[in-house]
């Protein structure tokens, strides 16, 4: 028995060792020129909504989580960002869930800069 344990965390080491050098680091940049401004998806504010938030939002300026009850809450801050009508404004979107995959989009508000 001790000796299967063995085998496979050896067995494991190696997998590990020969796949190793085929990682490489990806850089990713996160800020944007002053006339640049991120582009958000249009959301609707309607009843039985349900965005996988995870699988297309870009990467927000600021985000902060957090839980109200049984509420996922989530909001997004984007400095620079056209969405809808608005333009090149600081926007932010409110998103509640009640099982942190499938977010509702409850609140929208943005800043003239």
């Amino acid at each position: 028995m001790i000796m299967k344990t063995i085998s496979k965390y050896v067995l494991i080491h190696i997998i590990f060792i020969i796949l190793l050098p085929s990682c490489s680091t990806v850089s990713v940049s996160a800020s944007l020129k002053a006339d640049e401004a991120v582009n958000l998806p249009m959301f609707k504010n309607t009843a039985n909504e349900c965005y996988y938030l995870d699988d297309f939002m870009p990467i927000p300026d600021s985000m902060v989580v957090g839980k109200s009850g049984a509420l996922h809450l989530r909001y997004y801050t984007y400095n620079a960002a056209k969405y809808k009508q608005w333009k090149n404004r600081k926007v932010i979107l409110s998103f509640y869930s009640t099982d942190d995959h499938c977010w509702s989009l409850f609140e929208e508000s943005y800043t003239i800069r």
